[in-house]
């Protein structure tokens, strides 16, 4: 966390931490972190695995599109 390598934390649609919306009680809510460099993130949620309704949902897409919209892959 000093570091600022926390990339994604669980929390409620407003943006709180409230513990019903850390789903695997990860310490300080965290689900994705990233090395020093910024150039590689992990992440607990696997939104791969929420990109196609045949599979279950495509809620997971929200997350991948946004990382294309931040690295100006697309729009």
């Amino acid at each position: 966390e000093e570091n600022g390598e926390i990339v994604f934390r669980y929390c409620a649609p407003d943006g709180t931490l409230p513990v019903n919306a850390n789903p695997n009680g990860s310490l300080a809510h965290i689900a994705g972190i990233c090395n020093a460099a910024g150039n590689v993130v992990g992440l607990m949620p696997h939104p791969e695995r929420g990109a196609d309704i045949l599979t279950g949902g495509a809620d997971g897409l929200h997350i991948l599109r946004s990382i294309l919209v931040a690295g100006g892959v697309t729009r």
